[in-house]
């Protein structure tokens, strides 16, 4: 699980609890939920491939989400779009001209990152 990008990765990140979570994706690689995309050909950094666990257990999540929020709910009606669209449609939902993430410009390391990756006014 090599990171892409030098410094830290998202991977080598602790846990609420302290637990590693390089350590997790570890165990789900060992128990065949998860595997990293094209892993023999050096593999892509954040993409994984779902092993037979994987899919078992994606398929529940995706089920049990599906029925607490389409089945138990008079407001919502389901819908599966795909995500290749005319243009147009990206143009009338927002998503094309006016969407953007608010950025912010870092003066000490002359950096710039997306406001929801900041906390206070320390340099991520």
């Amino acid at each position: 699980m090599n990171s892409p990008k030098k410094g830290i990765s998202h991977m080598e990140e602790k846990t609420a609890k302290g637990v590693d979570l390089k350590e997790i994706a570890n165990l789900c690689k060992r128990r065949g939920f998860i595997f990293q995309s094209s892993e023999i050909y050096g593999g892509i950094g954040s993409v994984w491939d779902y092993g037979p666990l994987g899919i078992e257990l994606k398929k529940q999540v995706k089920e049990e989400w599906w029925k607490s929020m389409i089945y138990r709910r008079d407001d919502i009606e389901g819908l599966d779009a795909a995500i290749l669209m005319n243009p147009n449609v990206w143009k009338a939902s927002g998503h094309v001209g006016s969407f953007a993430d608010m950025m912010v410009d870092c003066k000490s390391c002359k950096k710039r990152f997306r406001i929801d990756h900041v906390k206070g006014d320390k340099c991520p």
